[in-house]
């Protein structure tokens, strides 16, 4: 950066503590918001706001031709959030995703239109993936009580949840605008989907308000859109799952989406075993060997989704899977801290 422009650029890092620490140690990406502030020839400037959704800290950083436009377009943003966390929130038993589990085994349940395109997207992904990605995993994540009240369950106690993750119960009717789940104590879980989802969705509010760039950011899900004022991409890193100070890449990006998955969020230790809350729908257990998956893709909801699916497969497997999907890079971090990225990984700049 240039010296002469310092008067006129500010530096902006979403915060990262303790990896313990609820809120901030989920912010899995640090976005290096690099805005030349009321520099640009137009006047444009960066408005930015950071505020607790959805479970972790959201943070909204908009390019707009005032401070009252960019402030109106985040409210705005920040409304749709809290909209759809009405509608996919696991954690509040008036929504509508808590209303389908809690007719599970009863029959087909009528849900919006938004919440079958999520599920069709949720299934499509699971198909593509073997499963890796299985968005009824919610039973066994109760059972490992990971974090608010962890143990580790017996084999013979995790098998017998292996029907309520069976993919085949979940039935998604569009032309009736329902979805079932074949099975009592059956649950859909959107965790590793719904942040993305609302990123994207944040995002077409925010174009239609006539902002020209933007960075939504939930926890590990960041989407990109336009440009800096000055005409620049913006830079996203992507934070050590190990804990350093420093990010371990940083790309510059003008648009997509970057979705980080990991071991270190969510976990807990016993008898000198780490285990943590992303299982794996094969054993019903944390998943072992990649400390952390980065994935690159157009849209926030299947980087979201994949990042997941990829943890879960490991190095070997995820990579190839990754090679051969048109449009997706990843960047994985093995338990040793040791980066392996596939070949169209963007170089550091």
């Amino acid at each position: 950066m240039n010296v002469a422009l310092l008067t006129c650029v500010a530096m902006v890092g979403a915060m990262h503590s303790s990896r313990r620490s609820l809120g901030w140690s989920l912010m899995v990406l640090l976005i290096l918001l690099v805005a030349a502030l009321n520099c640009s020839p137009g006047g444009s400037r960066v408005v930015r706001r950071s505020a607790a959704h959805m479970g972790t800290v959201v943070t909204i950083s908009v390019v707009a031709t005032s401070k009252s436009h960019g402030e109106q377009s985040i409210d705005r943003g920040f409304a749709e959030i809290a909209r759809l966390e009405q509608m996919l929130s696991s954690y509040r038993a008036t929504s509508v995703l808590s209303r389908l589990n809690a007719m599970a085994g009863a029959g087909p349940v009528s849900v919006p239109e938004e919440f079958i395109e999520l599920i069709l997207v949720a299934q499509e992904v699971a198909a593509s993936t073997g499963s890796a990605f299985n968005p009824l995993m919610g039973p066994a994540v109760k059972l490992w009580g990971i974090p608010e009240n962890p143990r580790v369950p017996s084999p013979e106690a995790l098998e017998a949840l292996r029907p309520l993750t069976d993919l085949a119960g979940l039935s998604v009717m569009p032309q009736r605008g329902t979805v079932a789940l074949s099975r009592p104590g059956m649950a859909l879980g959107l965790g590793g989907i719904a942040k993305g989802y609302t990123a994207d969705r944040v995002t077409e509010i925010l174009k239609g308000l006539g902002v020209t760039g933007g960075v939504v950011a939930i926890s590990g899900d960041v989407r990109v859109f336009g440009t800096q004022p000055d005409g620049s991409p913006w830079r996203v890193a992507v934070q050590d799952p190990g804990g350093g100070p420093d990010p371990i890449a940083v790309i510059e990006m003008s648009g997509g989406a970057l979705s980080t998955s990991g071991d270190y969020q969510r976990f807990f230790e016993q008898d000198g075993i780490r285990y943590h809350h992303i299982l794996d729908p094969r054993t019903l257990r944390p998943t072992r060997g990649l400390a952390s998956v980065s994935v690159l893709t157009a849209d926030g909801v299947r980087a979201d989704a994949l990042a997941t699916a990829v943890l879960v497969m490991g190095a070997v497997e995820g990579l190839a899977y990754v090679e051969a999907s048109a449009g997706v890079e990843a960047l994985f971090v093995d338990q040793n801290g040791h980066l392996t990225a596939t070949s169209g990984w963007p170089k550091r700049p």
